[in-house]
């Protein structure tokens, strides 16, 4: 009798994505997560919620119980998610006794660190907006934000409220916002693709909420030719390994980081259906030293649209989400005004026609959810 599959402990803000494109490398996994969504689920060996009463966030103790119950060092290993910028200690603790797929805390603590990140883009010659630790004396221009955090909810307006501690100041720079998503190995990145996002303003005081992007950017060629030798400077002055994003605002021709992400980012999944085993399976090769020799040709180009409720919602427990989406709520699932219900999904032959289909299924199952709850 053959015996199972070692399994994979998947820990994130959500896992879907993650154990999606692991069950499609053979890989099994068990998730924790914030939601433990339906599509989650149905791709896990097990899935629980590790999520805080206080919001959005893991439960510690919850956490590295249900770590232990379900995937008991050693396992097979731990591959992160998001969740952990302002916890490095906790990713510490669940890596211990466990081989770790993705970046060591210590390494995602010097690349969050804006003391630390910031001076090195300096010194590789990387653009990027003023960065200051103190407030500026006009606060009109600026943002501030919190080194710990993700997905733009550690990022407002300087001046609108009071600044959380180790908060650092960014001047805001206009232009289009896009992320680069790369494999490392700990010595060169390999750029899988570029998308562009946008924010969703669904939370008072967060107008930076990640919203959804596109991928199948192309950039003016210097321009991607220059993010591609810094990310290789970036990667062997760090380290990092497996999946990474960068994001970054252009304006006209020119470029500047904004942040770096070392962790697999929700854009790798507009990739992942191009590669045959998944980007799940080559974050493990990354992490072990190995690399593409090239990003692999896009059979499509995919964008995806995180669904805040506007309103509190609990749609009825019959309610069918159509099959384009993902992160699937359970029935009966309860949403405060500005939770995730859902993430919209679509597909085309270019950017401009995978992002018209989106806003039409974004609209749709919008009327439909409004329907639902009359």
């Amino acid at each position: 009798m053959t015996p199972p599959r070692p399994v994979y402990l998947v820990v994130a803000v959500t896992g879907r994505a993650l154990a999606a494109s692991a069950a499609r490398g053979g890989h099994r996994v068990v998730v924790l997560d914030l939601f433990a969504d339906r599509d989650t689920r149905a791709v896990a060996t097990a899935c629980l919620p590790v999520v805080s009463a206080r919001g959005l966030r893991f439960d510690r103790r919850a956490l590295l119980e249900a770590a232990a119950a379900l995937a008991p060092a050693p396992s097979a290993g731990l591959v992160y998610g998001s969740g952990f910028e302002g916890r490095i200690g906790l990713l510490a603790r669940l890596a211990r006794g466990r081989p770790l797929y993705g970046n060591p805390p210590e390494v995602v603590a010097a690349v969050r660190d804006p003391t630390t990140v910031f001076p090195l883009l300096d010194r590789l010659g990387l653009p990027h907006p003023d960065v200051r630790l103190a407030p500026p004396s006009d606060p009109a221009g600026w943002l501030v934000k919190r080194p710990g955090g993700a997905g733009g909810a550690h990022v407002c307006h300087a001046g609108t409220r009071r600044p959380p501690p180790g908060a650092y100041y960014q001047r805001f720079e206009a232009g289009q916002t896009f992320s680069a998503l790369f494999l490392a190995d700990g010595r060169r990145a390999c750029v899988l693709g570029i998308n562009r996002q946008w924010t969703a303003p669904a939370r008072p005081g967060l107008p930076f909420l990640y919203g959804g992007a596109v991928g199948g950017i192309a950039l003016p060629r210097p321009a991607r030719r220059e993010i591609e030798a810094g990310l290789d400077a970036l990667v062997a002055m760090t380290g990092l390994v497996g999946l990474n994003g960068l994001d970054f605002v252009m304006r006209g021709d020119r470029w500047s980081v904004l942040e770096l992400n070392p962790r697999p980012t929700a854009t790798f999944e507009l990739h992942d259906p191009d590669y045959p085993r998944g980007l799940f399976d080559w974050h493990l090769r990354a992490c072990r030293g190995e690399l593409p020799t090239r990003a692999a040709t896009p059979r499509a180009v995919r964008a995806h649209a995180v669904m805040h409720a506007a309103a509190l919602t609990r749609p009825d427990p019959g309610f069918a989400f159509p099959e384009w989406c993902r992160d699937v709520p359970l029935p009966g699932t309860r949403f405060a005004p500005g939770d995730p219900v859902c993430t919209v999904h679509a597909a085309a032959a270019d950017a401009d026609r995978a992002l018209a289909l989106l806003r039409r299924r974004y609209a749709a199952v919008e009327r439909a959810l409004r329907a639902a709850v009359a």
